[in-house]
């Protein structure tokens, strides 16, 4: 869908908004009576502004237009409604098949959304005779889950009517059985079944055959990261696949990847600095720019974006002589440092990327050394829906609190059953729930769940006794006594299992 995009001052954005309806005199104009949406942002990166569009048509004087700036002005935009919305990045839209970095005046552009086919798969395309049995468990009192439904359907053709209705009453009875007891001590219980398997954890590491420098870490310190809610994973990593048709053309798996890694100039030539004719000579290595598929042209178009400096290159030597414009032993030491980590192309944070071909569909995944899923997912080439990352808290940024909470349960089971670990997946459950129930996804020691407890006392009996005591007496904080720890500590019973219950004997009343 085309909308348009425009940049304005915040003074304009607030008439805008308070008006709604009105008839704005801007200065571009666009043949694009087909627009119906548009966008306004103050900063160039962030759009704040959803107007609705009735037509746009070319400038002419009329006393009831609302106008831009005083001069220079060429359209007129009929907008029937503008809404205040959260801050829209640049990014969710394409312009030329690209996400633009920023927006300096008006520009026509498309709106990035999920394909229609997709999300209607997802979520609204059951079958029908699923749904039927989807629909007969919840007359029986039960809900069903979609993949069970799915599953017993698949043997609808080897049971009858009456099998399948004892077949869902064997599930009824099943959950039945499975569930959990009121004022059950869901929290040690988890507690206790990832603790436990935790002590028997080694400290790996998993290497990638042949590429020295790429690893990930596995194991306890793996599985403390993800509970330390870590905001950079140690070994942070991501796994690609490229779009339907396109997992196996070797040609398609090269490009990616040279759109992928991130190559400075340091990478791949040598700087060598003359003091006395104040210039520094680009010395391109053949070898290491083969190794990352850089040409000569790439590091030229590089060196290009370096402000006040002068280029003469010699594409017979293959050489570039750079000569700042400042003639000073400051300024040639200060460019020199700039060239060092001068960017020449790929997408930031992403160091390295191999591709690795599967042994059973031989479709080619690509592995990466560091992590930028935001900008990863701009990749025209590669699949969206598979593309992922270790790094929870970019899950969280990009996706969504949903999203990551899935991630914390992914990561930690993953993490568990390369130790050959087996642990209830509704503890690890759990824990996700418990890390990312508030909307942002939160470490479970001090600074995170247990540091932020209502209970003084729980408070107190983990960390820093001290400082929670005496920050309690000072503000008058009260004690509820509703948890474990807290009445432990005070010798009562907990208020979990018989502990729940509270029993009263009023004694026989005289007559």
């Amino acid at each position: 869908m085309k909308v348009l995009l425009w940049k304005d001052t915040k003074k304009n954005i607030g008439i805008l908004l308070e008006k709604g309806s009105l008839r704005y005199a801007v200065d571009f104009y666009t043949t694009g009576q087909e627009l119906t949406e548009g966008y306004v942002t103050a900063d160039g990166k962030n759009f704040v502004l959803k107007v609705k569009i009735g037509g746009i048509s070319k400038y002419s004087a009329s006393k009831d237009l609302v106008s831009k700036k005083k001069s220079d002005l060429k359209g007129i935009i009929t907008i029937e409604s503008a809404i205040d919305i959260n801050p829209k990045p640049v990014s969710d839209f394409k312009i030329a098949g690209r996400a633009p970095k920023e927006i300096k005046e008006h520009v026509l552009a498309e709106v990035l959304q999920i394909e229609g086919e997709h999300l209607k798969n997802l979520v609204l395309n059951i079958p029908e005779p699923v749904k039927a049995i989807m629909d007969m468990a919840s007359k029986m009192g039960f809900s069903l889950t979609l993949s069970v439904a799915q599953k017993i359907h698949s043997m609808r053709d080897q049971i009858n009517d009456a099998q399948l209705k004892q077949l869902l009453q064997r599930i009824k009875e099943d959950i039945a059985v499975k569930g959990i007891d009121p004022y059950e001590a869901v929290g040690i219980i988890a507690a206790q079944s990832i603790g436990e398997p935790g002590t028997q954890m080694t400290m790996r590491t998993f290497h990638f055959a042949g590429v020295r420098e790429m690893n990930v870490t596995l194991g306890l310190p793996r599985l403390i990261e993800i509970v330390d809610a870590r905001r950079i994973p140690s070994t942070p990593s991501m796994t690609i696949h490229l779009r339907k048709g396109m997992e196996k053309d070797q040609s398609v798996v090269t490009k990616v990847i040279k759109e992928l890694e991130n190559t400075t100039l340091l990478d791949v030539a040598e700087i060598v600095t003359d003091v006395e004719a104040q210039t520094l000579t680009v010395e391109p290595v053949a070898e290491r720019m083969k190794d990352r598929l850089v040409n000569f042209e790439d590091i030229l178009s590089g060196l290009d974006t370096v402000k006040q400096v002068t280029l003469k290159a010699d594409p017979a030597k293959q050489i570039v002589v750079v000569k700042p414009q400042q003639e000073s032993f400051k300024k040639l030491y200060q460019v020199q440092e700039q060239l060092k980590i001068l960017t020449i192309k790929g997408v930031p944070g992403i160091k390295r990327a191999i591709a690795r071909a599967d042994k059973e569909t031989g479709e080619y995944i690509l592995y990466t050394q560091g992590s930028n899923l935001k900008d990863v997912l701009q990749i025209e080439d590669i699949d969206p829906y598979r593309t992922y990352t270790n790094d929870i808290i970019e899950i969280a940024n990009v996706l969504g609190i949903e999203a990551a909470r899935d991630a914390v349960f992914m990561e930690a089971e993953r993490t568990l059953q390369e130790q050959g670990l087996e642990v209830d997946k509704r503890h690890l459950m759990l824990v996700a729930d418990m890390m990312s129930f508030t909307g942002s996804v939160r470490a479970v020691g001090r600074q995170g769940i247990s540091g932020r407890k209502s209970s003084v006392l729980a408070r107190a009996a983990f960390e820093i006794t001290t400082k929670h005591l005496l920050r309690a007496g000072l503000l008058g904080e009260v004690d509820m006594l509703s948890g474990v720890a807290e009445n432990i500590i005070v010798g009562q019973p907990i208020t979990l299992g018989t502990g729940s219950v509270n029993l009263v004997y009023r004694g026989l009343q005289k007559n």
